[in-house]
């Protein structure tokens, strides 16, 4: 879609009809692509109790039928989802490790990149044990539950020919596809802005020299319950949209109306800039995600609103369970 380039997806497992109806959810349509001839989809129906195992076994059958995909639509790319189903009958690991190399071999041949899937296997990471040394590039997924918290993990296990980064980064799953959110920085390069942000309130951007926040900055408000953290929040919020910028407003004890309701009574009216799209709430419960998971939801949710001011309103249970974390 971005680059122009089509592609061939092989899938063993399900329907192109289930597979276009499935990622239809993260704006992925396929049979666009397909009428635009910049897809095909073959679906290679393999019966996982049919097959008999009987004399040699190669897939030179396989090779035929995606080089005729492949030649349909001049591919670029391919993806086969996933490769144990190709296997299922076979009893030999050396034949297996044979027709792995050939098939790789066959795509860079053809000069197309690959992706392959498999599923994980006992201390390996694929099942056969090969996949992972005949590969240019293994990423591996994980989804694990701790602390009865559900969190998506991605980790680039080995990258030919290249200084790759080494860290477990969590990814989330929503309508705009995969996002991957990096939480460490291998440089500390970020711009240092000269120009100021009022706070809201004009007796404290006197106290802060006269102009209030550095713009690019975070700043910290701390104190009990009750001192007054969410109304010095809203001030700042409420300023910057009355100087039509967007804000972003991340709240995990309180509803939008909850804070609404609060701030009309020291005369803040947020609800206007919310008509106006100018400021957005994203208010759930701390303890809905892990730590990981709810860094990957804002970091979601800023790229996709763009916002030139963002609160974080993090109640004393929350805090304090984050930095456990």
């Amino acid at each position: 879609m971005e680059y122009g380039e089509p592609g061939v997806l092989v899938i063993f497992e399900e329907s192109a009809e289930d597979v276009a109806r499935n990622v239809a959810s993260l704006g992925l349509d396929l049979d666009d692509l397909v009428a635009r001839n910049l897809l095909r989809i073959d679906y290679i129906h393999i019966d996982p109790v049919a097959p008999v195992e009987s004399g040699d076994y190669d897939l030179e059958g396989l090779f035929v039928r995606i080089q005729c995909a492949i030649d349909e639509v001049g591919a670029k790319r391919i993806a086969l989802d996933s490769i144990e189903n190709l296997f299922g009958a076979s009893t030999s690991d050396f034949l297996v490790r044979g027709e792995l190399r050939r098939l790789f071999a066959w795509f860079k041949e053809l000069e197309l990149t690959a992706i392959i899937t498999g599923e994980r296997g006992d201390g390996e990471l694929t099942r056969r044990g090969i996949e992972e040394y005949v590969s240019d590039c293994v990423i591996l997924l994980d989804h694990r539950v701790s602390d009865q918290l559900a969190t998506r993990r991605l980790r680039v296990v080995k990258y030919r020919g290249s200084q790759h980064g080494t860290n477990e980064y969590p990814f989330m799953i929503d309508n705009r596809g995969l996002v991957v959110v990096p939480l460490t920085s291998l440089q500390l390069e970020q711009p240092a802005s000269a120009t100021f942000i009022s706070t809201g309130l004009p007796q404290l951007d006197d106290m802060l020299g006269g102009a209030g926040y550095y713009s690019g900055s975070t700043v910290l408000v701390s104190g009990s319950s009750g001192t007054g953290k969410t109304s010095l929040a809203s001030s700042f919020v409420n300023h910057a949209c009355s100087q039509g910028s967007r804000a972003l407003y991340f709240a995990y004890e309180e509803s939008p109306d909850q804070i609404q309701r609060g701030m009309r009574a020291i005369s803040l009216d947020l609800e206007r800039w919310v008509r106006r799209g100018l400021l957005r709430f994203h208010c759930v419960r701390p303890h809905y995600h892990g730590l990981e998971m709810h860094l990957a939801a804002m970091h979601s949710a800023i790229l996709e609103f763009d916002p030139q001011v963002v609160v974080v309103d993090l109640p004393m249970p929350a805090r304090r369970w984050a930095s456990r974390r």
